[in-house]
């Protein structure tokens, strides 16, 4: 299950970015019919909001895949990893109960538990 936590998190994204284009699909619209340049900062809420959400599933992306590059190398993951994810999950259930939030919690606690795990003979990440 360990070694599967990196693709949880990069299914959890792509669903994220197929809801926020079918969500957003108008102000996507808008905004690559405005130029793409310069197209989203206020007046366009919408726009604003579109772009976040798919960063934010862009980015969940990259954090999955760096996880599950780590699992396959077999370096441990650190704490701070999935307790930092598990921060954002928590405050993004409290500011959003309504959210995505939810099915990144899971494995972020996932994440924190299973930290540390893995092959002994493994290079050590960096102490920060």
């Amino acid at each position: 299950m360990v070694k599967r936590l990196g693709i949880a998190l990069m299914a959890i994204a792509v669903l994220h970015q197929i809801v926020g284009i079918i969500v957003y699909y108008e102000p996507l619209a808008a905004i690559i019919g405005a130029g793409v340049v310069n197209t989203i900062n206020p007046p366009w809420w919408d726009r604003d909001a579109a772009f976040w959400f798919l960063m934010f599933g862009a980015l969940l992306f990259v954090y999955g895949a760096m996880t599950h590059w780590l699992l396959k190398h077999e370096v441990p993951l650190p704490v701070f990893w999935g307790g930092g994810l598990a921060v954002i999950c928590v405050v993004g259930v409290i500011l959003m109960p309504a959210s995505g939030f939810w099915l990144a919690l899971p494995v972020a606690v996932y994440m924190v538990r299973s930290a540390g795990r893995g092959n002994p003979s493994s290079p050590a990440l960096p102490r920060i």
